[in-house]
């Protein structure tokens, strides 16, 4: 691991089921049910070379904006579809991340996340926590 890298992300829910499906189907992932000690978590699947991270139940749970995560997928626009389906909201639609130059024209050069370019949407989850999708397409 490289110093200030992210290594987990931690989601607080209120309804971890509802949490569970919401990100299964937004992110075309597995997300497993599990208990440690006294708190239940949906585990998000991790690789290698990926970050791991959870939805942990909080009953005192009250939704924040202050820390956005980004999670990549493959099509953003695949993952929107089930945003609101499962209860969501969608707050940016899916927009290519661009930058202005010094004369202050909009340009598209290579992004901060992965050196390429990149779209990049953002949604309220079922809980009301503010999140973002990138993608290279």
């Amino acid at each position: 691991m490289v110093q200030g890298q992210v290594v987990w992300f931690e989601i607080p829910v209120k309804d971890l089921d509802k949490s569970i499906l919401f990100y299964s189907a937004v992110l075309s992932i597995k997300i497993q049910k599990n208990k440690f000690l006294d708190t239940e978590y949906g585990i998000f699947d991790k690789d290698k070379n990926s970050i791991g991270g959870t939805l942990a139940l909080k009953e005192n749970h009250k939704p924040a904006s202050e820390i956005i995560l980004f999670f990549y997928v493959v099509s953003i626009s695949d993952s929107l579809t089930n945003v609101e389906k499962y209860g969501g909201k969608i707050i940016v639609e899916k927009t290519l991340l661009k930058q202005k130059n010094a004369e202050g024209y909009l340009t598209i050069n290579s992004n901060l996340i992965d050196g390429n370019i990149g779209y990049y949407a953002e949604f309220l989850d079922c809980e009301g926590n503010r999140i973002c999708l990138y993608s290279n397409s």
